[in-house]
């Protein structure tokens, strides 16, 4: 009778898991949890028996203060039925994201770049054809899970963040196993789908990435060191750069505008967003410490009216749902005791980034742009309690992670 070989069932399982990253992430970006959840759940199960001996004391711990300060923010919340309603939901998110990271990270999975490479080649021909030959591919699939954009930025700008988010590492593993052919297609086809796509933020962390790349492995460890220490330093200062900077920018962006905000695209994107970064920068002023309780961001200042500088336009409402920066939504949130809580989980990070470029030119230098490219987009873009961006960053560091287990479990 043949047995089962449950390491191999388990390998199968992650390869499937770490290959729907991206299509999920372009045609039902909401389901990115389910593949989270999944890859926990198998794990739980898998080690039911010594689970206590495979998920390390660090990560309870982690785990046990982030549910304190999520707990605690119940008490300080302008919105308690609000904060209750979310928080069991992202303790699950935050439970699944330390249980692969800590449990399925200790196994090496096998054969990534040949399931991974023809997956992200894939949904970039998709995007492709739905970008220039309008064949609403994504439309049609998403509607059947009941998923209707807003708008065609909306329709595209996930799966292209996505993709932005996950080029770096993904490109530097099939360049290490040789693929040589499937990198530079990659490569160009997200290049081109981003350019010619719809959204700027894409656009920007794209430019960012390739320069990030370029100086990390040309500098070395020492740089991406570097930029760590500026990112400390920034999101520290946000609540301050939020009110006494940005809105220099928004004076000056608005000047130069000639049309009205609303119709034009980058321009008055960034003029809004400026505008509610300044108020939620004075709101977080209001209660630095403990913060406005989680999941409260949509509830403040639904009643404020947002007047557009050098002009008698204006915008109804503080917080269109979340500030579109991770950062300031902690802040926000959670206050100055969730802010530390992050930095000490940025600082490993960081360390972590360094050690695998101090090991490795094309994986380390990978998997420190990928990090530099999600860390951007946690600035200009999505909440950062949604569940769907929080699974996708633990998938995106699982795969960093698989790149090179020795430094990861060194820090």
């Amino acid at each position: 009778m043949k047995t089962i070989n449950i390491k191999n069932i388990e390998n199968k399982i992650n390869l499937l898991v770490l290959s729907c990253i991206v299509p999920i992430g372009y045609f039902a970006p909401i389901a990115e949890w389910l593949l989270i959840s999944v890859l926990a759940l198998f794990s739980i199960l898998r080690y039911s028996l010594n689970f206590h001996k495979n998920i390390n004391k660090v990560s309870i711990i982690l785990f046990f203060l982030i549910c304190i300060v999520f707990l605690n923010s119940y008490f300080f919340s302008v919105n308690p039925d609000r904060t209750l309603e979310v928080i069991w939901s992202k303790i699950g998110i935050i439970f699944a994201v330390l249980t692969i990271i800590t449990i399925s990270s200790k196994n090496k999975i096998n054969n990534i770049s040949r399931y991974i490479a023809p997956s992200i080649l894939f949904i970039s021909l998709i995007i492709f054809f739905d970008l220039c030959f309008n064949t609403e591919i994504r439309t049609t699939l998403a509607s059947i899970v009941g998923d209707k954009p807003t708008s065609e930025s909306a329709n595209y700008s996930r799966g292209l963040l996505v993709l932005a988010a996950i080029m770096p590492i993904a490109i530097a593993i099939i360049l290490n196993d040789k693929k040589y052919v499937f990198s530079v297609l990659i490569f160009i086809f997200i290049l081109i789908i981003i350019l010619i796509g719809p959204n700027y933020t894409a656009k920007i962390t794209l430019i960012c990435s390739i320069v990030s790349a370029l100086i990390i492995y040309f500098l070395g460890p020492k740089s991406f060191y570097s930029f760590g220490i500026v990112s400390v330093i920034f999101i520290l200062s946000l609540p301050i750069l939020s009110t006494k900077f940005l809105p220099k920018i928004g004076n000056y962006q608005n000047k130069i505008e000639s049309t009205p905000w609303q119709e034009t695209s980058a321009g008055g994107s960034l003029i809004h967003r400026i505008l509610v970064w300044e108020y939620v920068g004075k709101e977080i002023i209001k209660k630095p410490l403990f913060g406005h309780g989680l999941g409260t961001s949509r509830h403040i200042g639904q009643n404020i009216i947002l007047k557009i500088p050098n002009s008698d336009q204006e915008i109804k409402g503080g917080i269109p749902l979340h500030p579109h920066n991770n950062f300031l939504q902690i802040w926000l949130e959670l206050g100055i005791i969730g802010v530390a809580i992050f930095l000490y989980i940025w600082f490993k990070i960081i360390k972590f980034g360094h050690s695998l470029r101090s090991k490795s030119y094309i994986l380390g230098t990978g998997a420190c742009t990928s990090i530099i490219s999600m860390f951007i987009i946690c600035n200009l873009s999505f909440g950062f309690f949604q569940a769907w961006w929080m699974s996708l960053i633990g998938l995106i560091f699982l795969l960093i992670i698989q790149s090179n287990k020795e430094a990861f479990i060194k820090n």
